[in-house]
């Protein structure tokens, strides 16, 4: 299929409905199990996926092929949770860093630079407009936005959330490392802005096991894999970061995010209203 594979769940699914109809019957059966069992993908091998879809093994790589993915370890690999697979630690990461020698450093900023430009074509290529759209005028209509980013992602929700500080949106930011000590400090009319990546933290886990006792109206910006557990509960703005030398650069995340404040705010904030200049 032209245009390549999916980059994300929203892209995967698009695509299935616009080819559904014209799919032979197995591969047919194929799209309506991956539809309806989406959270188990990223375990389920070959033989699970054909034994659930009731198909031969050579309709679920077919399949594959037919939706953009070079086979189905491919299609696999976007349901993924990273939480699922190690990552280097950081004393590995430096130690390979190290191991290149003196001299490196100038290759090193351009791997970033270059991750950081794949970062913002892959978020160009994903992000889909009208999702985009229903996540701002959802913020735009709260009465108060609570801001949380867990972990590395804190420094973006800092971010976001000083620009609306300045810009007079109406805002909480929870917790100096992204704490949210529970959904009972937001009311009816709030709603509330996730960022966060994958691995899923302990913290992570708690406030999305929350989430069903809440009606906390939720975007989030997020990876494949942190969306796995939010699915049908929030509007996911889903990114996929690339690496240099096993570090995310974020550099999509950070853009998008301050796209939506921004937007949020030019929805929330009459025209020709006195500001604080942002710095």
């Amino acid at each position: 299929m032209d245009g390549g594979p999916p980059l994300s769940a929203d892209q995967f699914n698009d695509r299935l409905r616009q080819i559904h109809d014209s799919l032979p019957r197995r591969l047919r059966q194929c799209a309506d199990y991956a539809a309806r069992h989406q959270a188990r993908l990223a375990q389920a091998t070959v033989a699970d996926f054909a034994r659930g879809a009731g198909v031969p093994a050579s309709a679920v790589v077919r399949f594959s092929q037919v939706m953009g993915f070079s086979g189905y370890a491919q299609l696999r690999q976007l349901f993924r949770s990273p939480f699922e697979m190690p990552r280097t630690d950081y004393t590995q990461r430096l130690a390979e860093l190290r191991s290149r020698g003196q001299g490196q450093s100038v290759q090193l900023l351009a791997d970033f630079i270059g991750a950081a430009r794949e970062s913002l074509d892959r978020m160009a290529d994903s992000i889909m407009p009208d999702r985009f759209e229903a996540a701002v005028q959802l913020l735009a209509d709260a009465d108060l936005v609570h801001t949380i980013g867990f972990g590395r992602c804190f420094p973006i929700a800092a971010q976001v959330a000083h620009g609306w500080d300045r810009m007079e949106v109406p805002q909480v930011l929870h917790g100096a490392a992204g704490d949210l000590p529970g959904l009972q400090a937001i009311r009816a009319g709030d709603a509330l802005l996730l960022i966060a990546t994958s691995p899923i933290s302990d913290e992570l886990r708690r406030f999305v096991t929350s989430l069903p006792r809440s009606d906390a109206r939720l975007v989030a910006v997020c990876d494949p894999g942190v969306e796995m557990h939010l699915r049908h509960r929030a509007i996911c703005l889903v990114l996929a970061e690339a690496e240099a030398a096993g570090f995310r650069t974020l550099a999509s995340m950070m853009t998008l995010t301050l796209a939506l404040a921004a937007a949020v705010a030019a929805l929330r904030v009459p025209t020709g209203s006195d500001l604080t200049a942002v710095g």
